[in-house]
């Protein structure tokens, strides 16, 4: 029995040991990049995807952006 397991960035499902897959992936909020655990390939693929959509995303909303 593992006291710590690691949850899956994307899932958050708990993750077997030797069954991990570390990815260094931006965090938005944080400054640079953290490695994180992920269950499977498509995961990691998937979270890194959907963060790039995120930050195409404007921030901001007045007029002096645009």
């Amino acid at each position: 029995m593992s006291l710590f397991k690691k949850k899956c960035l994307y899932c958050k499902n708990k993750i077997e040991k030797t069954k991990e897959i570390f990815r260094n992936v931006i965090i938005p909020g944080f400054i640079g990049t953290r490695e994180k655990a992920f269950c499977s390939i498509e995961h990691a693929n998937a979270y890194e995807s959907e963060l790039k959509e995120y930050s195409k995303k404007s921030k901001c909303t007045s007029s002096c952006c645009h």
